[in-house]
């Protein structure tokens, strides 16, 4: 069980960590306040919640942190190995910790009025709605960004995963899966990228860089998701797999191409991401937007990417071609959210027999905060 998420703490005052050009400087505005966000879960399943950070920002500069373990939903209350390999935390840590419902009032009193923030919203905002759905509350009623949708507009890395995001932009991160500090980098990535852009407030910086926020209400969802200005040419163009697709899907438009071996089988994979309307091609070129890399690859250094396809990725990349890297933990969670909208009681992929408890000794899913 890691330190920070043994038990609830508060830290007013403490700077935010944006790099090193305005780490301790005065705040840049009165309008940057959010509370970055960060579960980990105990297995497969996204509802399955057994830790939470949170870190508040005001006028730009973090100013209280929170972290603490869940007991997860009864009907969720089992840990595969794997998840444990990640974060350190197992069936005894969260023995007499708090229950979903009582981390979620407290959740909501911390946040306030506030927006939220996460790192791979998809995947934290998704974990609240079908925490909550496990433990038959209500879902709460919250603004949301996402600063990995925000880093995809406003930089160009080979992979947008946490730690390699905090890299480029100077963020400190202390303890990749520990919640808190997770939390920490995402609240010190939105800060980066606002200064990057002048943007004042949570709010101008996602108009800045065409994102649209997402909000969740008791009853429905809208994801945060990437839109475009009138006339602009960057919109992706229809695919012929699934022109109907979800458009302000990550996967829409994109030309995809797969290397490695893969725990699903490579034609299923190309049928589930033409469904969301991506177009797999078999070889890297120069219509390529991503390539997925399989045989256990963990999109933490470059330097592991040892197939050829990937070699003419890096090859491409160094010509100016946008193309980036996911690893199939990526790949997965993009594949759990087929939309970018929903009504609660609406199945989606993560609720499907696929994901469905059998054994807790079998299936170690990979969905787990990027």
């Amino acid at each position: 069980m890691t330190a920070s998420t043994s038990a609830a703490t508060v830290e007013p005052g403490a700077s935010a960590p944006t790099g090193a050009d305005h780490g301790d400087a005065a705040p840049m505005s009165t309008g940057l306040d959010f509370v970055a966000v960060d579960v980990e879960t105990a297995n497969h399943h996204r509802g399955s919640i057994c830790a939470i950070g949170l870190v508040v920002v005001r006028a730009g500069r973090i100013t209280e942190r929170h972290a603490w373990l869940v007991k997860p939903a009864a009907s969720l209350n089992w840990f595969d190995a794997y998840n444990t390999a990640l974060h350190g935390i197992g069936p005894a840590d969260v023995a007499d910790a708090d229950s979903f419902e009582a981390s979620l009032q407290r959740l909501i009193a911390v946040v306030g009025d506030l927006s939220v923030v996460a790192h791979n919203a998809a995947f934290d905002i998704g974990a609240l709605r079908d925490a909550c759905d496990a433990a038959g509350l209500a879902w709460p009623r919250l603004q949301y960004a996402c600063s990995l949708v925000m880093a995809r507009r406003a930089l160009s890395l080979i992979s947008y995963r946490l730690p390699m995001v905090a890299d480029a932009l100077g963020v400190d991160l202390m303890s990749h899966h520990d919640a808190a500090a997770d939390a920490g980098a995402a609240a010190g990535i939105v800060l980066a990228l606002a200064a990057l852009q002048q943007a004042p407030s949570l709010s101008s910086l996602a108009t800045k860089l065409l994102v649209l926020l997402g909000q969740v209400d008791p009853d429905t969802w809208q994801g945060c998701h990437r839109t475009y200005a009138p006339g602009s040419s960057g919109k992706p163009l229809p695919p012929a797999a699934n022109p109907d697709a979800d458009p302000h899907h990550r996967l829409f438009g994109q030309v995809m191409v797969f290397t490695g071996a893969l725990s699903l089988r490579r034609e299923d994979v190309w049928a589930q991401v033409a469904a969301l309307g991506a177009i797999p091609e078999s070889n890297v070129t120069k219509r390529t937007n991503v390539l997925v890399i399989g045989d256990g690859f963990k999109g933490a250094d470059p330097a592991d990417f040892a197939t050829g396809k990937a070699a003419r990725a890096a090859a491409q990349r160094a010509k100016g071609q946008d193309i980036e890297v996911l690893c199939e933990s990526d790949l997965l969670m993009l594949l759990n959210e087929t939309g970018t909208t929903g009504r609660r009681g609406t199945a989606h992929a993560g609720t499907g027999p696929q994901t469905a408890r059998s054994n807790p000794d079998q299936q170690i899913s990979r969905r787990t905060s990027l």
